[in-house]
């Protein structure tokens, strides 16, 4: 199985970095792991930027139909909250079906409208709004834990 995160933006934040590359070490002992950063879209208000990033996402997304969605998820402050067991069991479902599965992350300004929607499924780490550097650290984190969870390692109690 292959793990791509797919992020706007670069991670700024010093330990932020350090510890997204720890974890990115950890998960590699699992599933091949890529990430994919995009730059910043450069357009001087919001909206635009954003459907600027959305242009860069969608070609590095390869969306040519509904299907190719399927190996997909948007990190989405308002997207479904599956507890660490339900998201070990979409992990365990995806590396079943094989392939590469795509972790999209948004940038400061979030994710266009449209492209969300071309996106079928959508998590969330918290109810909290988190900056796109957190939610780098602790989706690989969570992505971690689930594969330890799976294997029946001691890091999730």
């Amino acid at each position: 199985m292959k793990i791509r995160l797919l992020c706007i933006g670069k991670m700024k934040n010093a330990p932020l970095r350090a510890l997204v590359e720890d974890y990115m070490e950890r998960v590699g002992h699992f599933a091949s792991l890529e990430v994919v950063e995009l730059k910043d879209g450069k357009a001087p208000d919001a909206g635009a930027r954003l459907v600027e990033e959305a242009a860069m996402l969608r070609q590095a997304l390869d969306l040519t139909g509904r299907s190719r969605a399927a190996g997909v998820v948007l990190w989405d402050e308002k997207g479904d909250s599956p507890d660490t067991v339900r998201f070990s069991e979409f992990l365990e479902r995806e590396t079943r079906r094989g392939g590469t599965l795509t972790f999209v992350i948004g940038s400061s300004h979030g994710v266009d409208a449209e492209l969300k929607r071309e996106i079928p499924k959508h998590f969330r780490l918290s109810a909290f709004t988190l900056t796109h550097e957190w939610v780098r650290a602790l989706a690989l984190e969570q992505i971690y834990r689930a594969f330890c969870l799976l294997r029946g390692l001691p890091y999730h109690h």
